[in-house]
C-alpha cells in the first residue's frame, strides 16, 4: 500500500505543473481528484501501519498558519471566497504533510524532483501546440500564448522553477543507461522552458529566471572540462536554433522591462499595492480575511505580490506566521551541504522573484518546493548521523570506540 501511495503522490506532482488543464465535471481538476486519491490511500497505509512519521517545526508552523486563516472566517469580507481560500490551504497543508511522511529517502526526493520537470515538459508542449495553431492566450494579447489551463505569467514561474531542478538532476546524475537517459531530458528542458516562456512574453517571468540560470553558471565546474564545452555549445546552439521561431512581438515585449520598471507601473501592479497598502493599514492586526483581497480593493483585483496579499488577507498576525514558515524553510536549505544548499536557495530565491508579482500563497508549487526543501535537509541530517556513527562505532556500553571515561573530566 505505501509503494501505491508513493507512485500516486509522483502522479500528483507530475500534474502540479499543469494542474489546471484538465477539469472533471462536478470534481473540480484532475489535480485535485488525484490529491484526494493519495490522501485516501496515505490515510489507509497510517491506518494499516499504525505509523507516521514525526511532523517538523515547519509543519507545525504551517498547521498555524492555515489555522488563523480558517479562524478568519469570522471578520472575512467575503466569506465565500474566505472558505473557498480554506479548503485549499487544507489541501496544500496536506500535500506537504504527506510529502514528508513519504519520501524518506534521497531516491524517493529525486523522483519527486523528476516528477516535477517531466510535468513541466506538458505545459511547455500544451504552449507550443496553441503557438503552432494560433491560439493566444486572450483577445487582449494577440501574440502570447500558453499552455491549456494557465496564463502566461503562472506558467512562466512553474517553468523558471523547473530550470534549476532540471539542471540539478542532470548534473548529480548517476553514470548508468537509465540516468543518461534522464540526463539528456533534463539538459534538453533548459532550452524547452526558456522557449515556452518567450513565447508567453512575461516580463517578469524573465526575471525570476536570472538566478536560475547564475546558478547554472555557477556550477559548471562540478563537469569535466569536456563536459562543459559539449554540454555549452548544445544549450547555446539549442537557443540560437529556436530563436528564430519566437515572434518579435515576444521580444519587443520583454525589450520594454526596463521602461516599465522605470515608470513605476509595472503593468499596472503598483496602482493596485497601492490599494493593497490602504487596505492593511484600515485593518493592520487581523487582515480582511483570507481569500478577500480581490473584495477589499476598489480595482477589484488581486494582489499580484504574494506576501502583500497575505499581509492584507491575514493582517500582521498572518504575515508573521507566513514569514515564520519562509525563515524555517531558508535555514533549512542553508544547513545543507553546498551544493544542496546552493541548489535549493536557488530555487527559493526564484519563488521569491517570481510570486512578487504573483498572488501564489495558496498555489500547490509553493508548497510542494517549500515541503521539498525540508525533506532534503532531514536526509542531509541522516546522512550526517550516518557517517558519525561509522566513524565513531558505539560499543556496548554506550561508548565510542577508543572513548574512555576520566573522572577527572566530572
Amino acid at each position: 500500500m505505501h509503494t501505491v501511495t508513493f507512485w500516486l503522490s509522483l502522479i500528483l506532482v507530475f500534474m502540479i505543473p499543469w494542474e489546471n488543464s484538465v477539469v472533471i465535471a462536478g470534481l473540480g481538476t484532475l489535480t485535485r481528484v488525484t490529491g484526494l486519491l493519495v490522501t485516501a490511500f496515505w490515510g489507509v497505509t497510517v491506518v494499516a501501519t499504525g505509523r507516521f512519521r514525526k511532523p517538523h517545526p515547519f509543519h507545525l508552523a504551517v498547521y498555524l498558519f492555515v489555522l488563523w486563516n480558517v479562524i478568519s472566517v469570522f471578520w472575512s469580507v467575503d466569506v465565500d471566497w474566505t472558505v473557498t481560500r480554506i479548503q485549499t490551504y487544507f489541501q496544500v497543508a496536506g500535500l506537504a504533510y504527506i510529502l514528508w511522511d513519504l519520501y524518506t529517502t534521497p531516491a524517493a526526493l529525486k523522483a519527486g524532483l523528476q516528477a516535477y520537470v517531466l510535468g513541466a515538459y506538458v505545459s511547455i508542449g500544451s504552449t507550443v501546440a496553441n503557438y503552432l495553431a494560433g491560439n493566444a492566450f486572450s483577445d487582449v494579447d494577440p501574440h502570447r500564448y500558453s499552455g491549456a489551463g494557465l496564463n502566461t505569467v503562472d506558467l512562466a514561474l512553474i517553468l523558471a522553477l523547473s530550470i534549476p531542478v532540471a539542471w540539478h538532476l542532470a548534473v548529480s546524475a548517476s553514470n548508468n543507461k537509465k540516468s543518461d537517459v534522464l540526463r539528456l531530458v533534463n539538459y534538453a528542458h533548459i532550452p524547452a522552458a526558456l522557449f515556452a516562456m518567450l513565447l508567453g512574453a512575461t516580463r517578469a517571468g524573465l526575471i525570476a529566471t536570472v538566478p536560475a540560470f547564475l546558478f547554472i553558471l555557477g556550477t559548471f565546474t562540478r563537469l569535466k572540462l569536456s563536459s562543459r564545452v559539449l554540454i555549452f555549445a548544445a544549450l547555446i546552439g539549442a537557443l540560437f536554433a529556436l530563436q528564430p521561431l519566437v515572434p518579435q512581438t515576444s521580444f519587443d515585449r520583454l525589450a520594454t522591462t526596463g521602461a516599465s520598471i522605470a515608470a513605476g507601473d509595472l503593468g499596472g501592479r503598483v496602482d493596485i499595492w497601492r490599494e493593497g497598502i490602504a487596505v492593511f493599514l484600515e485593518h493592520p492586526l487581523l487582515g480582511v480575511g483570507s481569500g478577500a483581497f480581490r473584495t477589499a480593493v476598489e480595482s477589484d483585483k488581486i494582489a499580484h505580490n504574494t506576501f502583500l496579499s497575505v499581509l492584507v488577507e491575514g493582517g500582521i498576525v498572518g504575515f508573521v506566521l507566513f514569514v515564520i514558515i519562509l525563515a524555517i524553510t531558508v535555514y533549512q536549505a542553508r544547513r545543507q551541504p553546498k551544493w544542496d544548499s546552493r541548489f535549493w536557495l536557488t530555487v527559493l530565491l526564484v519563488w521569491a522573484v517570481g510570486v512578487s508579482s504573483l498572488t501564489w500563497e495558496h498555489r500547490k508549487p509553493t508548497w510542494l518546493f517549500l515541503s521539498l526543501v525540508v525533506v532534503s535537509a532531514s536526509l542531509s541530517s541522516q546522512r550526517d548521523e550516518s557517517t558519525l556513527r561509522s566513524e565513531y562505532p558505539v560499543e556496548p556500553f554506550g561508548l565510542p570506540n577508543g572513548w574512555k571515561l576520566d573522572p577527572s573530566d566530572y
